[in-house]
């Protein structure tokens, strides 16, 4: 009898543990389906920084908000980079923009946009951070008007003039070479001609159509660009640019000398022989640290005479008081203004507005 007992209650404890353990195992099937689906569900990255693109040229960058619904970006760097002009109203907190008809103002933290006289709202407010208004990137679409693509951290902003572009041509006077700017300057020194920014999407051609670096770059080589209709209003202005062609030949660019020094100034004075220049004594801006602001250049039958867009000049066109650049050997007198050989000036003539395409 006793042994009948314990064999019951064996059975009835090993059955209610079988029980148990069905049950807790379809616990966990459950758990487990469930985190499954939590993750299957959760939104791609939409963590850290917001990296902002305007027109393929990188601006400051934004942030996610605490809900991680909207990228915010700041809103001066965007409208410097489409040439819209910001005017800050300190006394209510908010940004007026204008650019031709475009007419809108910001109010921080206001989820209150104007667009064409009416109000919108775009689902976020406005934001001030470290004294940096921050506004949605859907406003860059849904109030500019531009083209808005948001890949994970990456936000993506192009203008509809951006798909228009220009060519204009060059000589270059200045080269950024970091690892985060690229772009080359051409049509004048400091102030003056245009920067053009380089991407990674760059195209840079030698004359004779094959592929080149940057690093195959230097001052005083003519080149024709391409790029965008949109410029900053800096001075110089900026623009992104999509592709880079070196107008000077092989030969012209192996009769360059390896280190080239360049001014950008006045012609002071001008030696004539039998009615051919042969010296020009320029001053104004040096275009590599170590070159003088203030040089005087020998011109022989070698010297190559061109205009901004590279079509060639007499000598009679260096005359005083011109506007040039002079492109050298460091070789140098040692006489104060130092003494070289030309082996490019550009002179400066009236310039023709370039075409949009």
């Amino acid at each position: 009898m006793k042994n009948n007992m314990k064999k019951v209650s064996t059975i009835m404890a090993l059955s209610m543990a079988l029980s148990s353990g069905a049950a807790y195992a379809a616990s966990l099937d459950n758990t487990v389906q469930s985190m499954q689906e939590t993750v299957t569900s959760a939104p791609s990255s939409t963590t850290g920084v917001v990296h902002v693109s305007v027109n393929g040229v990188a601006v400051a960058n934004g942030y996610w908000t605490q809900d991680d619904k909207a990228a915010m970006i700041p809103l001066r760097a965007l409208t410097e980079a489409l040439g819209i002009e910001l005017k800050w109203h300190k006394e209510d907190k908010s940004a007026e923009l204008t650019r031709g008809a475009l007419w809108t103002q910001v109010f921080a933290d206001k989820d209150r946009y104007s667009v064409n006289k009416m109000l919108l709202t775009l689902g976020t407010a406005p934001e001030i951070k470290e004294g940096t208004l921050y506004v949605p990137a859907v406003f860059a679409e849904k109030v500019l008007h531009a083209q808005l693509s948001i890949n994970g951290n990456q936000v993506e902003i192009r203008s509809e003039e951006d798909v228009k572009t220009v060519t204009e041509r060059g000589v270059i006077t200045h080269i950024a070479n970091q690892d985060k700017y690229q772009s080359i300057q051409i049509g004048g020194a400091g102030p003056d001609g245009i920067v053009l920014n380089l991407s990674k999407d760059t195209q840079l051609i030698s004359a004779e159509g094959k592929e080149i670096q940057l690093a195959d770059l230097s001052i005083g080589m003519m080149v024709e660009a391409e790029h965008s209709l949109m410029m900053t209003k800096s001075l110089p202005p900026q623009t992104p640019t999509y592709k880079v062609t070196v107008l000077d030949t092989a030969a012209e660019t192996a009769a360059q000398p390896k280190e080239t020094f360049g001014t950008a100034g006045t012609i002071e004075d001008v030696i004539a022989k039998d009615g051919i220049v042969s010296q020009i004594e320029i001053k104004g801006t040096r275009l590599a640290e170590t070159a003088p602001d203030h040089v005087v250049l020998n011109i022989n039958k070698e010297t190559s005479l061109v205009d901004q867009q590279g079509e060639a000049v007499k000598s009679e066109q260096l005359t005083k008081g011109a506007k040039v650049i002079g492109f050298y050997s460091p070789m140098l007198t040692r006489s104060l203004p130092p003494i070289g050989t030309a082996w490019k000036v550009v002179v400066e003539l009236p310039k023709v507005q370039p075409k949009a395409e």
